[in-house]
């Protein structure tokens, strides 16, 4: 029994490291950036039905790549800033992984972070990777944590 319990540890290691990421985690501030956003599971073991990828500031003027199977939207605010791009209509079967990607002007400062908040909604429930990590504060501490894309500086030095 007790060699079993290593075995079960790696497994829910495992399944708490499976969240929504970015595929390329660095980008240069002022270059173009293709957002590839992975996703590796569904909700309670369902398909994935709807994924909404909010938008930080310092990620502009985005233009998704087209998806077959879904339908693929950008939302703007008031002013007709994008806000998230949304994909749906599709269906990801919980035991798939798939990619969906967007492509946009870094216009945040080097050393910053920027965080993508993303709704997954799958046949039952949805998962909201929300979740930012405090100062110090390991994402993979975190629930549900929002994909992270650390901006560094330019080949030029900006």
């Amino acid at each position: 029994m007790l060699k079993m319990i290593p075995v079960l540890s790696l497994l829910l290691g495992s399944q708490a490291l499976a969240h929504v990421s970015l595929e390329n985690p660095q980008a240069a501030a002022g270059s173009y950036y293709k957002a590839v956003v992975r996703v590796p599971h569904g909700c309670d073991a369902t398909a994935t039905t709807s994924l909404t990828v909010h938008l930080p500031k310092g990620f502009t003027t985005p233009k998704p790549m087209p998806k077959p199977g879904w339908d693929v939207a950008v939302e703007t605010d008031n002013n007709g800033v994008a806000t998230a791009v949304k994909f749906s209509g599709g269906n990801l079967p919980d035991a798939f992984y798939d990619e969906f990607v967007i492509r946009a002007k870094i216009t945040a400062p080097a050393n910053s972070i920027l965080y993508f908040k993303v709704s997954q909604v799958c046949e039952k429930g949805q998962i909201d990777w929300f979740d930012i990590p405090a100062p110090g504060q390991d994402e993979h501490e975190l629930a549900a944590p929002a994909a992270s894309l650390k901006v560094t500086a330019g080949a030029s030095g900006h």
